[in-house]
């Protein structure tokens, strides 16, 4: 009877034991499903995880090695900040001291140097764990360096199609399938008046445009989306500012590609068509001036004949009679020569021939003249010599230097007789 309350208390034990010992199992089952799945978590994951305990590199998995570059033995124990950019690291530790302390739950940015010396971005979250009994940091970060060259190339874009749209010294405007003007520039701001921000998405490019050509331009408009080839790329209008004025404008208008918006681009040509019509006000002037002058040029051509024909007069009436008186007189040689040669200038002055000797032949010295008169009037170099009190050879001299300035040097032609020609050919 004894045996029996002990026997029963035994089972009893046993029945807890086994109990206790089925819950161990499912307990480690639940482990072991837990860490296999934390393992596939970490060895499959398309993100970088990592754990930092006391400020070094305790584990990771396949993908922070991947973009870092290193083994996991070259990062395990390791201080972890050392693959951080220099720059970055205090904004770092700053970033992930916030998230610890729940003041910042969006991921952050930084750099990171990798084992090949490449700056890469990553993009990064914390959270604190116990890892080993002791706390720890559980880091996941993703490299997003192609996301960020990305980025950087269309600012870049952006900033030169800012840059452009600004500094192109044109008006210019992006324009929507509406009329609409989605954007204008500060050049738009200039010639206009308005300030961009009561047209931008708000007006349409018919409300600046003058009346009279708004029928034209809205017809360019139209057929620039069914027929563009009938459209002129470049044409003129007149838009009206802020202040009423009327100003011309020289407009090139092209499709944004895919689209159906279209980019403008006019210029201000009104201080140009004033100049190009005061041109025109000039260049009819000129004409008219042009006219006057020749009336004054063919009234001075007139009147120089008038005066040579008069002087002409004078000499054959007043001056070449008492010569002929003069001759009549006892006379010596010399005063008969040059009586001789006061009537023959006289009458080269009655011809062209001292003309062309000053004007086609303004070589020669007034000496050269006074010779080249004497040879022909027939007058040797003895005579000439005589009467210019020089010596032959220096008469020789001025005809050789004659001949040469004439160029007759190479040819047999006689000197007096060519000099005789100047006057009868013309």
């Amino acid at each position: 009877m004894n045996r029996s309350p002990k026997l029963q208390n035994q089972k009893a034990r046993i029945r807890l034991l086994e109990a206790e010992l089925d819950k161990r199992d499912r307990l480690i089952g639940v482990l072991r499903e837990g860490h296999n799945i934390q393992s596939a978590i970490l060895e499959k994951s398309l993100v970088g995880y990592y754990i930092v305990s006391d400020g070094k590199f305790r584990l990771m998995n396949p993908i922070v090695m991947s973009y870092t570059g290193y083994l996991a033995d070259e990062l395990i124990n390791k201080k972890a900040n050392f693959l951080i950019h220099s720059e970055d690291k205090e904004k770092v530790k700053k970033y992930r001291h916030a998230m610890l302390g729940g003041k910042q739950t969006t991921p952050y940015e930084y750099r990171i140097i990798s084992k090949q010396k490449e700056t890469l971005w990553v993009m990064e979250v914390v959270a604190s764990i116990v890892f080993e009994g002791k706390q720890a940091i559980l880091a996941n970060a993703m490299d997003i360096t192609n996301r960020k060259v990305t980025e950087q190339t269309l600012i870049e874009s952006e900033n030169l199609y800012r840059t452009i749209f600004e500094a192109t010294g044109t008006m210019a405007s992006i324009i929507g399938g509406d009329k609409t003007l989605l954007k204008v520039n500060s050049e738009f701001e200039r010639v206009t008046g308005y300030p961009k921000e009561e047209w931008e998405g708000k007006k349409k490019w018919t409300e600046l445009v003058l009346k009279k050509d708004r029928p034209r331009l809205v017809k360019y408009h139209r057929l620039r989306r069914t027929n563009p080839d009938s459209v002129p790329r470049s044409y003129e209008y007149h838009l009206i500012n802020k202040q009423g004025e009327i100003r011309n404008v020289l407009s090139t208008v092209s499709l944004i590609p895919g689209s159906k918006k279209y980019i403008s681009s006019a210029i201000d040509i009104t201080e140009l068509k004033k100049a190009e019509e005061q041109l025109i006000r000039q260049s009819e002037n000129l004409k008219e001036l042009n006219a006057a002058l020749k009336v004054l040029l063919k009234q001075r051509e007139n009147d120089k004949k008038e005066l040579e024909a008069s002087i002409s007069s004078n000499i054959k009436e007043l001056v070449l009679p008492y010569i002929e008186k003069i001759r009549q007189t006892d006379l010596d040689k010399n005063h008969q020569t040059y009586l001789d040669l006061l009537e023959s200038n006289l009458k080269n002055i009655l011809s062209p021939f001292s003309h062309t000797i000053s004007a086609q032949y303004m070589s020669l010295t007034s000496r050269e003249i006074e010779v080249a008169n004497f040879i022909k009037a027939g007058r040797n170099s003895k005579e000439i010599a005589a009467l210019l009190n020089i010596s032959s050879r220096c008469v020789d001299i001025h005809r050789y230097h004659i001949r040469k300035k004439l160029g007759l040097n190479n040819k047999h032609a006689n000197l007096r007789a060519f000099l005789s020609s100047l006057s009868s050919n013309l």
